[in-house]
């Protein structure tokens, strides 16, 4: 059985972004459409049996009608084809209030084998697919207004609610397993019953945070100390052949050396610098006969980030220098910030115009940034009658750099000038 495993799509960012003057959107939302179509038919070619989205298909709980209507359009080859749809909810599908609807509840109406899950299953769902049925435990994001609403935790402390959180799913993971395991009954999209069977392929699809995961460099600051965190031990028991994750934008597997796979498939599209290095992609799953699943991870067409660091405070031409660097790197269609370092006096010197001139074929110039080293003001010294001539001459030059060069001619020539006068002195006084 193949599957198509991916999450975190997040249309309507606007990072970066400018007017299309083609369909007057913003060109990062053309980004996202881009990568999510791609996905779509890479899933066509490879012929999959399930397409299993782990959550946050939107930036915010309230998309715009064009981003729902970008969302649908992408999804809808698939429902052409017959490929069974599974929608888990994320926390940016969710609006805060407790009742409202979620940004993905539309698709729970629309035509379509779709599966939408926006809170744990009281059962566990039975997909049918080309290759036979598969057994999915489905682990939306918890929302905590829901459990605020019940008197008996209205009020818990965060951390006692976020205990709490975690005590339920793993409570809840633990009883769908144990039903797959005892042959209880599942139930299939239309409300008939169906036996379980530890022999069905069997997945747990989830938008939850795994101790341990490596977050991508966008989300280093975004995370909340009181947010519910899981053991792999915890989400992947048998019979579970696979554990299917959103809400980690870095694509990995948090159990390496064992089976099942416990993995996030990561973003398809880049947000900021900080993940210009990341790969963005989702993962192609293979549920084999033997119960071991393996998986093939495919990079999505991202817009490309690129970060140029220069250094010009050595250069007798900075603008040379930073366009030299420019040059050496792969800018065409790229999304590119340049930091440039000058010294207090070189920064008049840097020709902006034919910098923006050289960056023509980036898609975007996110930033031309300018870090100036002051010059060194060097303390002036004072000359008292004590000083000689030639103390106080060596301390002027050492003011003006201009006279380095000729120091050791002006120290000779003040020695003499020093004798000279010294010995008329003399004579003088004799």
């Amino acid at each position: 059985m193949k599957l198509l495993h991916t999450a975190d799509i997040h249309l309507g960012f606007k990072t970066y972004g400018r007017r299309d003057s083609e369909t007057g959107l913003n060109t990062r939302l053309l980004d996202v459409r881009r990568s999510f179509a791609c996905m779509v038919d890479r899933a066509l070619d490879a012929d999959i049996d399930a397409f299993l989205f782990c959550g946050d298909a939107y930036h915010t709980a309230d998309p715009t009608p064009t981003q729902q209507k970008i969302f649908a359009q992408c999804l809808q080859p698939l429902a052409d084809a017959g490929i069974p749809i599974i929608l888990i909810t994320g926390n940016h599908d969710h609006p805060v209030t407790y009742g409202r609807a979620s940004s993905l509840d539309i698709f729970e109406h629309i035509d379509g084998d779709v599966y939408f899950h926006r809170t744990p299953s009281p059962h566990v769902q039975v997909v049918r697919t080309p290759s036979g049925p598969l057994q999915l435990i489905p682990l939306p994001w918890p929302i905590r207004s829901q459990i605020l609403a019940r008197d008996a935790y209205r009020k818990l402390e965060p951390d006692a609610v976020r205990q709490k959180i975690e005590a339920l799913y793993v409570r809840y993971v633990q009883r769908r397993t144990q039903d797959i395991l005892d042959g209880a009954s599942g139930r299939r999209k239309d409300g008939t019953e169906v036996d379980l069977s530890a022999d069905v392929p069997t997945v747990l699809g989830g938008h939850v945070t795994v101790q341990g995961s490596e977050r991508a460099g966008s989300e280093r600051t975004s995370m909340i100390s009181s947010e519910p965190t899981f053991t792999v031990g915890q989400l992947a028991l048998p019979p579970i052949d696979y554990v299917a994750l959103g809400h980690i934008h870095r694509p990995q597997n948090r159990n390496p050396e064992g089976q099942p796979p416990v993995v996030y498939a990561g973003s398809i599209e880049r947000v900021t610098f900080k993940e210009r290095d990341e790969p963005k992609g989702f993962y192609l799953v293979d549920l084999a006969a033997d119960r071991d699943a393996s998986m093939t991870y495919v990079e999505t067409p991202a817009r490309p980030f690129r970060a140029i660091q220069v250094d010009a405070r050595e250069a007798d031409d900075p603008t040379e220098h930073i366009l030299s660097a420019i040059a050496q790197t792969s800018i065409e269609d790229a999304i590119v910030r340049v930091r440039y370092r000058v010294e207090e006096d070189q920064a008049s010197l840097v020709d902006l115009s034919r910098i923006r001139t050289a960056l023509a074929d980036a898609d975007k110039i996110a930033a031309l940034e300018r870090t100036v080293d002051p010059a060194e003001r060097k303390r002036r010294t004072v000359v008292t009658r004590e000083s000689d001539l030639e103390d106080a001459l060596t301390q002027y030059i050492a003011q003006h750099d201009e006279l380095d060069s000729i120091e050791d001619e002006l120290v000779d020539a003040a020695r003499a000038l020093n004798a000279e006068y010294e010995s008329q002195r003399r004579g003088y006084n004799g």
